[in-house]
């Protein structure tokens, strides 16, 4: 996953890839959703399995808030 990238989450709602950062090991990606009516933005932190890539939605406010902030420099 890249910038520019758009995902399709689990319940089909489209977020476009604006910025990404790496911290211990892992990628988080600052997301706005791909609808011209809500322009919610969310983090994503992508996860690494055996098998597959997916990302996880960081729901944890303090969490959330911290990677805000980091993200808002990221390139």
């Amino acid at each position: 996953m890249e910038i520019n990238d758009i995902i399709v989450l689990d319940n089909n709602e489209r977020y476009l890839l604006l910025k990404k950062m790496t911290e211990n090991e892992n990628n988080y990606f600052l997301a706005e959703k791909d609808d011209k009516e809500d322009k919610k933005i969310i983090v994503l932190k992508e996860v690494h399995s055996k098998d597959e890539t997916y990302v996880e939605i960081i729901k944890d406010l303090k969490l959330k808030n911290y990677y805000l902030e980091k993200l808002k420099d990221a390139k």
